[in-house]
Formats: C-alpha cells, structure tokens, sequence
C-alpha cells in the first residue's frame, strides 16, 4: 500500500471536479473529516490513515483516529473518491 507521502512526491498532475483547477500532486492538502460525514453504506472512498497510508474502502474515515481526507489546495473541497488525472 502506498502512503500519502510517496504519493506527494510523483509528477502528477489532477484536476478538481468543483473548482476545475489543475493540481499537482504536491500541492494536494489534507483536512480532518466531518463529524457528521455519512455516506451510503458500502461507498467505497479514499482516505489518510493516521500513519499516513492511502487507505480505500467502505468504513468511514475518522477524525478521533486521526484519518484525513485529500482536498484540493485551490477551493478545498474534500475528494472522496481520489482525483482524476488532468
């Protein structure tokens, strides 16, 4: 599995589904889920755990635990569901 960090460091390049600014992968940021974050159950979405893994799945990310989630570093909506390439 890959960490965030490893992630951080490649030349790619993504784009916001909200605000349709380029992003490079460098510039992503990470904010702390909503405490009132619900999703259908079984929604498969991307998040940080707290060691840093880019963790996939359906069990909620957590900001007790220390989970984050990736946001665009432009209009910081979070991305549940990752970036698509630009």
């Amino acid at each position: 599995m890959a960490t965030f960090e490893e992630a951080k460091n490649s030349n790619d390049v993504f784009l916001c589904d909200r605000c349709k600014e380029k992003i490079r992968a460098q510039d992503i940021v990470l904010q702390d889920p909503a405490d009132n974050l619900h999703l259908a159950p079984m929604t498969p979405f991307l998040y940080i755990n707290k060691e840093g893994m880019i963790t996939g799945g359906s069990e909620q990310p957590s900001k007790e635990k220390g989970d984050k989630l990736l946001a665009c570093p432009h209009c910081r909506t979070a991305h549940l569901f990752g970036f698509d390439m630009a």
